[in-house]
């Protein structure tokens, strides 16, 4: 998801932004646990070791409220690690393959996070009983992220001519199945994962000769 902090976030005093933090973190792990249909407040209370529901819904107001903001912590949290590891890189080749090892490496660490995304994604739904966010989102993420890249590389010579909204969207469903090698056997290790994408990603955007 490409998102950003809620303005009140400034005005929230730091022990309210605290115990907003400890029950992200709670319902993180409950999600990832327990899945979304058993992510309910009471759990989370317990988990966050809080002494009432009414805390929870005092701060999130509602269950889709706590929901939503647990996707843009841990989204904002990929992308600050993320960029961490890109910004630097001098090329647009270089901020490529830095960006799959950054985001493939904090995948493997951050499983619990990965599981509760995935719980909301896919079971999160509107009134009309459509997914509220789906895949959607994390696609959209992924082009928003990965194709000023590409156009960057294209521009400087470095990679080939190609659409890049399909080259992104290829990219994003590469790094999906390496998650999948990552977390089910036989698994893959990051390092090969990162080794196999970024090669793909290399042979598919390089400008030849």
């Amino acid at each position: 998801m490409q998102v950003t902090r809620d303005e009140q976030d400034g005005q929230r005093s730091p022990s309210a932004t605290a115990r907003r933090g400890q029950i992200i973190a709670a319902a993180v792990q409950v999600l990832a646990e327990s899945g979304y249909g058993r992510a309910t407040f009471e759990r989370i209370r317990q988990r966050a070791g809080i002494s009432s529901t009414r805390l929870i819904s005092y701060h999130f107001g509602t269950r889709d409220e706590l929901m939503e903001a647990v996707l843009i912590d841990i989204a904002l949290e990929a992308q600050a690690a993320i960029a961490r590891r890109t910004d630097g890189a001098p090329t647009a080749t270089e901020r490529l393959t830095a960006r799959i090892e950054a985001e493939l490496a904090w995948i493997a660490r951050n499983p619990a996070a990965v599981r509760a995304m995935y719980e909301i994604c896919m079971n999160a739904r509107d009134e009309d009983g459509a997914l509220r966010y789906g895949t959607q989102a994390s696609a959209e993420a992924n082009v928003a992220e990965l194709a000023p890249i590409l156009r960057a590389g294209q521009q400087s010579g470095e990679f080939r001519e190609f659409d890049t909204t399909l080259m992104a969207l290829t990219l994003k469903s590469a790094i999906d199945a390496a998650i999948v090698r990552m977390t089910q056997p036989p698994r893959l290790s990051v390092d090969d994962c990162v080794r196999e994408i970024t090669t793909l990603a290399l042979l598919a955007t390089r400008s030849t000769p």
